[in-house]
């Protein structure tokens, strides 16, 4: 027998000691189970959203008050299992293991059980304390579906309360039992695994007894980090080592994996529990099954997809639009850019710039974070709660595959023709890093709503309609090829497409507003503060004359490669903050708004789709770094300026045959 310590799964008992809260509430579940709708109600507006450290997966932290406790509530990513697909089950494995909660609250979808079920016997073999919240009760009742709820605490040996999270129903009782589940002891129901895995596992047993045994299983899964986050490296190295060896003669032996029998027995336990609690009646025929053949049919189901695409993209564009134009027109311009310009006419112009242009930069924020965030949220959230987007997700899913993407992808990259900050935001739903950064960048390329002003004030007015229609569709054969490319060379891994429709359902209003406060306030903390240091670091550059020591250091490449005027390069610059301000900037510059009166057609639309394609605007920089880190960000920014100018050259080469 191996000589080894009891090191193993005790790194979250050091932390908790210091922890200022009097006990820690995890809420775990499948996506689209209700688990954000319950953190919401409990929570309220006042939540901190924050990365997991060392990662891009954020998580929601909200405080408490119960029988004058304080606690903690942590919103952990909606995962399947506890295993090694993406990012999300990585976060949520060593979030539980290092971190370890007091109570996991698990909710579960009383209408998909099954399903459920699994990652809850999983949870089991954690020996945390667990309360089963069963979600979506109306909902399954509604489906002919009824869960004896005594039956199923009976045999996972732990509390389970009914609950309808968007009603607020059962969510007070939840996080009292959870209380009352405090360091108590609970009797949990065991798996009854094949045969051979137990003798697998009765192996090391004997070699490790000191080891908890779903730290053993994970060795037998081949789960090195689960086994290297619970126990120091010599006894991790043995322990997976032996489990090894153990795997390769069984697999030889019964010519089967050890994960796929381990899900295979999960399966079958979840099987016989759904079997002994739940019952089933043949419901009434309603509306909200003839709506949802038509919403996921081929024909039909596309057709309301391509129908809600262009609602959100025409409601977020002209609402947005008419709320950015109020906010800039009505708000800031008359009643504080012109009084801050009028008060600061007599300072130095380092000193006047930096007042005038952060002020500007409080424009370019609000201007883009109230009209265009909150409204496609605000359309988002209806989609989620209503279990539209799950249906968008599916019909799509093919198409998206082949960009290296799934379904899911859809909805960030149509925003961002609206606006790319939200929609970069918006890739949080994606299962990998990978799958993140091939979206970020596809949507570093969509044409924004700002980029549409260059496109149709410069080149529809000037040039002409087609011309500026030839903009646009070049830009989707760019983003096409890229995805394309992207989705076959890029490394990483690949995430299976695996989402569950979930039931249609009435939007709660209190519960849309909530959810639209929450995701558009993540802009206000992440990019504001970066887009200010952006645009006070613009005014000052200004003012010292750095951007003239710019334009001379790019004329080379501006006038001699794209021919442009000297002047076109310092619109760009100031583009970087707010894309439409290019071509107010290019009028300052070139002393007219007739621009046809400086540049030639092939000039302008140059410009126009330069300005399209180089670096992102600084808000979009912010959150990009805040999603993928500096490295990426960079690589980003690189690739789009490059791409930019030998678009530029290509079109000054041919551009004259049709302009």
């Amino acid at each position: 027998m191996t000589g080894i310590s009891s090191s193993c799964c005790t790194s979250g008992s050091e932390s908790k000691n210091k922890s200022p809260y009097d006990l820690t509430i995890a809420f775990i579940g499948n996506p689209s189970v209700g688990k954000s709708v319950f953190f919401s109600r409990l929570t309220g507006v006042g939540v901190e959203i924050s990365n997991y450290p060392g990662t891009t997966v954020a998580l929601k932290r909200g405080i408490v008050k119960a029988r004058g406790k304080t606690i903690e509530i942590v919103d952990l990513p909606g995962i399947y299992s506890l295993g090694v697909t993406n990012e999300d089950e990585k976060v949520t494995k060593k979030f539980l293991i290092e971190d370890r909660p007091d109570v996991i609250v698990n909710v579960v979808d009383a209408s998909r059980l099954e399903r459920n079920l699994y990652l809850t016997l999983q949870l089991l073999e954690l020996d945390i304390p667990m309360v089963v919240a069963l979600n979506q009760v109306d909902l399954a009742a509604d489906l002919g579906i009824l869960v004896d709820k005594d039956g199923l605490s009976e045999l996972l040996g732990l509390p389970v309360v009914p609950t309808v999270a968007t009603w607020g129903i059962g969510l007070d009782e939840v996080m009292l039992v959870a209380l009352d589940e405090q360091n108590e002891n609970q009797e949990h129901h065991q798996v009854k695994y094949s045969q051979w895995i137990r003798q697998a596992l009765s192996s090391l047993d004997y070699a490790f007894p000191n080891i908890p045994p779903i730290v053993k299983m994970a060795a037998l899964l081949n789960d090195a980090e689960f086994v290297e986050l619970c126990c120091m490296p010599p006894e991790a190295n043995a322990l997976l080592s032996s489990a090894r060896r153990l795997r390769q003669n069984l697999e030889i032996e019964q010519e089967i994996s050890v994960p796929d029998t381990v899900a295979r027995d999960l399966y079958g336990e979840t099987g016989y529990i759904v079997d002994s609690v739940v019952s089933r009646f043949e419901p009434k025929k309603n509306i909200r099954e003839r709506i949802d053949a038509i919403l996921t049919s081929p024909n039909f189901g596309i057709a309301v997809l391509i129908s809600a695409l262009l609602f959100t993209f025409l409601l977020v564009f002209r609402v947005g639009g008419f709320l950015e134009t109020w906010i800039v027109n009505e708000i800031f311009e008359p009643h504080v850019i012109l009084p801050a310009e009028a008060a600061t006419s007599g300072m130095s112009p380092v000193m006047k710039n930096l007042i005038v242009y952060s002020l500007r930069g409080v424009e370019a924020g609000f201007a883009i974070a109230i009209p265009y965030i909150a409204v496609f949220y605000a359309i988002l959230s209806i989609f989620e709660d209503s279990g539209y987007l799950t249906r968008a997700a599916f019909l799509l899913d093919n198409l998206t595959h082949k960009l290296g993407l799934h379904g899911r992808a859809v909805i960030p990259l149509v925003l961002g023709f609206g606006c790319n900050v939200p929609a970069i935001m918006a890739v949080h739903s994606l299962g990998t890093q990978r799958e993140r950064r091939i979206a970020s960048l596809l949507i570093a390329l969509i044409p924004c709503s700002a980029r549409t002003v260059i496109i149709l004030g410069l080149v529809g007015t000037f040039v002409g309609f087609w011309p500026a229609v030839s903009i646009y569709l070049m830009e989707i054969f760019i983003i096409a090829g890229m995805g394309l490319i992207l989705g076959k060379s890029l490394p990483g891994q690949r995430s299976g497409f695996i989402m569950e429709m979930t039931p249609l359902r009435k939007p709660e209003l209190k519960s849309t507003l909530k959810k639209t406060w929450m995701k558009s306030r993540e802009f206000l903390y992440i990019a504001f503060p970066l887009l200010l240091v952006g645009s006070a670091f613009l005014g000052v550059a200004d003012a010292l004359g750095l951007l003239s020591v710019f334009q001379d250091f790019v004329e080379p490449i501006s006038v001699g490669m794209l021919g442009l005027p000297a002047f076109a390069v310092t619109a760009l610059v100031f583009g970087i903050l707010r894309k439409e301000m290019a071509l107010q900037i290019l009028a300052v510059l070139a002393g007219t708004a007739n621009f046809a009166a400086v540049m030639t057609p092939v000039q302008m639309y140059q410009f126009a789709v330069i300005t399209t394609i180089y670096m992102p605007c600084v808000a979009t920089i912010a959150v990009l770094k805040h999603e993928l880190g500096t490295k990426d960000t960079a690589l980003i920014v690189i690739f789009t300026i490059l791409l930019a100018i030998g678009m530029g050259i290509l079109i000054r080469i041919f551009g004259p045959i049709f302009l």
